[in-house]
């Protein structure tokens, strides 16, 4: 047995281990619910909805989706605390915490209430809402950042959920809030209920799975109070590095996911943004579907960082690197092989522009480097005391991201903007990220990457038959969903078969 693996088997495997297939599989049940009735409900509200009224609801909910930069980090922090915590048993401190959080979101979230309930006029002046139905808007508007306010500190509960490493529960949690949430808005339009009752069952059972959480989460910690009476700002002030760092990650990320349009929009003209947002999809899909597998590791990294558990560190990055590898590298082959018909899938175009492809290519291998070097190593550095070297090197990689993206953009068009975007993350991937993953759990380079390819005979499975699918079976012309679905099959089909009989052994 290699010296990287564990030297003996443990009486009970941890908590990790226990938890990480449910963990893993909730999380995919749970994206492709909301990927598959988020479409279908998009074509019944795009068909449901007068134009105004879908503009509206979109511009709504994307404003719902920065809400992510109002929690200040708190939440990641609350997932560390809580792993961290009840590894040691420290249950005073973990409730004076938690209570100190829900607390100050509560007051947040009436200051948020107020701010926007005073500012609705100049908000629907500023949009043009239609003056005939502008009682209608205002209603909508209410009850929408009413909602975002009540949702605003039960967001915590899931964060708890996933301290706990029962990510699991929050996910069917979650599934179960998207199939209601279809459901109630599907029946709304199909009785042609208003726009602001539509609004108003999107709300609630977007809040539903938080409340949820919050009563799961405090049955499983019943050592934990939340009383006012404990809020005590000074046990947050010794955690506030930690959330500054991780917000601003949060922050650096979510500017650097949007820099490309804004680079394209300003140095080619809003023209080719549509043309790159083509070749991007693909490769925001494969990212979408590899980054559920290391969901688990934040949780489990804080707990057996709190523990002093080296050992179990190793073994967590190894196990799921390697597991990360023999699932991301199949679904990277099958996309970048038959990108041009998926791309053909997703946007409905009969032909793609050679630059469309190109730029999914780059950015497609942009995803799949990062999966390799930042997705397992990033997660667990940052709950062993790594987050401010982490913040530095967000900063540098999306700085570079940028500087890159526009001076190559005015050469090379939108495949410089993807070149901006693979250059930095290769770079700070391979030459920073992973190294230091690697040093910090004392591992060597050349004895991590011999552990990872010591179990790829199923990519040399699934390379063979690519191969001969390629060869035997090519793609027609019209592709097509079925037609990719059978080659993907015959492709990717045995060596995820091999795969799931070898997982005891893998992990």
């Amino acid at each position: 047995m290699s010296e990287l693996d564990t030297a003996a088997a443990p009486a009970a495997p941890p908590i990790w281990k226990r938890y990480f297939w449910r963990n893993t599989a909730s999380n995919y049940i749970r994206t492709i619910t909301r990927l598959l009735l988020g479409l279908i409900l998009f074509r019944l509200l795009f068909s449901g909805l007068s134009e105004a009224e879908f503009g509206f609801w979109s511009l709504l909910w994307s404003l719902f989706g920065y809400g992510v930069l109002l929690d200040f980090g708190f939440g990641f922090t609350a997932q560390k605390a809580v792993a961290e915590k009840s590894a040691t048993g420290e249950w005073g401190e973990l409730s004076r915490l938690l209570s100190t959080m829900l607390w100050t979101f509560v007051g947040l979230a009436a200051v948020l209430g107020l701010f926007f309930l005073a500012i609705g006029g100049l908000f629907l002046n500023a949009i043009e809402v239609p003056d005939v139905d502008y009682g209608m808007y205002r209603l909508a508007y209410l009850i929408f950042f009413a909602g975002l306010a009540l949702t605003f500190p039960f967001g915590l509960f899931p964060e708890v959920l996933r301290g706990l490493q029962r990510i699991d529960i929050a996910n069917w949690l979650n599934t179960g809030s998207v199939v209601l949430n279809f459901i109630g808005i599907a029946l709304a339009l199909y009785v042609g209920a208003s726009f602001p009752v539509i609004v108003f069952v999107s709300v609630i059972t977007t809040l539903l799975p938080n409340v949820g959480a919050l009563f799961v989460a405090m049955r499983r910690l019943p050592e934990v109070s939340l009383s006012p009476r404990l809020f005590d700002w000074r046990v947050v002030k010794s955690q506030m590095g930690f959330s500054i760092a991780a917000y601003l990650i949060t922050f650096s990320n979510l500017l650097m996911a949007k820099s490309d349009q804004a680079v394209l929009g300003f140095t080619l003209g809003v023209g080719v943004i549509a043309a790159y947002q083509a070749g991007y999809k693909v490769a925001e899909m494969l990212n979408l579907f590899t980054i559920q597998l290391q969901d688990a590791l934040s949780p489990a990294a804080a707990h057996m960082n709190a523990s002093g558990d080296s050992a179990g560190l190793r073994e967590l990055l190894l196990k799921t690197s390697k597991l990360t590898f023999l699932i991301t590298t199949p679904l990277y082959g099958l996309c970048a092989v038959y990108l041009e018909a998926l791309i053909q899938l997703l946007t409905g175009l009969e032909s793609i522009e050679s630059d469309t492809v190109l730029v999914g290519q780059i950015l497609l291998f942009a995803v799949f480097s990062s999966q390799l070097t930042n997705s397992c190593a990033k997660r667990i550095l940052m709950m062993c005391g790594y987050e401010k070297k982490l913040l530095g090197l967000s900063l540098v990689d999306g700085l570079a991201n940028l500087g890159i993206s526009i001076a190559l953009a005015f050469s090379f068009g939108m495949v410089g903007v993807a070149l901006g975007t693979l250059i930095p993350t290769v770079l700070v991937g391979w030459l920073l990220v992973l190294p230091m993953a690697l040093r910090y759990l004392d591992l060597g380079m050349l004895d991590y990457c011999k552990f990872i390819l010591a179990a790829a005979a199923p990519v040399v499975l699934f390379v063979l038959c690519l191969a001969a699918t390629v060869y035997w079976l090519p793609i027609p012309e019209e592709g097509g969903f079925i037609a990719l679905a059978i080659r993907g099959g015959l492709s990717a089909g045995p060596a995820f078969i091999w795969i799931l009989f070898k997982l005891r052994k893998l992990m």
